[in-house]
């Protein structure tokens, strides 16, 4: 099983910027690992191994989508990250420039 931290839909065909962080709290021994899917196809992961019971851990990537691709982050199956009101987990992403 995996969990969607956040979903976007391309309104128009483009290059997007897409960045996201995460962070980790938990048990040492459960690593944290989240990546940025587009259409279903893992394009960048970030892992991180919580020796000190945290960890910080983020990423960028430029894709070149059509209008109505799909990006999202997606946390791995087993995995721990944490947040709470102070928003340690991040995911936004802009168009860079769209075409034709």
């Amino acid at each position: 099983d995996a969990t969607y931290l956040s979903i976007f839909t391309a309104p128009l065909k483009g290059a997007y910027m897409f960045s996201f962080s995460v962070y980790g709290h938990a048990n040492p021994s459960t690593p944290s690992t989240v990546s940025i899917v587009k259409n279903g196809e893992k394009v960048v992961i970030a892992h991180g191994h919580q020796d000190q019971y945290s960890v910080n851990s983020s990423k960028e990537v430029v894709l070149i989508l059509e209008v109505g691709d799909v990006v999202y982050v997606r946390l791995w199956s087993k995995r721990w990250i944490y947040d709470d009101q102070s928003n340690h987990i991040t995911f936004s992403g802009y168009l860079l420039f769209p075409l034709r």
